[in-house]
């Protein structure tokens, strides 16, 4: 399954290098920038974020990334951002 169009990253590659980082240094935060760091690409739309966290979430793995998008952050800075 490819998650990342802008890169052709597939679930397996997310789910090797988020393993590999944990094992690495548990307890560091496993964020999306961080997997695809390891991954030596570049976030670019970043629409895929979102899924990256469900697939490390759902596998067991420590995600501990809770912040917003940047759409949702604009809505709670501007009410009339969707409008």
């Amino acid at each position: 399954m490819i998650v990342c169009s802008c890169n052709i990253l597939t679930k397996a590659q997310v789910l090797a290098a988020a393993e590999t980082l944990q094992r690495e240094q548990p307890g560091r935060p496993l964020t999306p920038a961080r997997i695809y760091r390891a991954l030596q690409v570049r976030a670019q739309c970043t629409v895929c974020f979102v899924l990256v966290r469900r697939i490390v979430m759902e596998s067991g793995l420590d995600v501990t990334c809770p912040e917003p998008l940047g759409s949702g952050a604009e809505a709670e800075r501007d009410p009339s951002f969707f409008d």
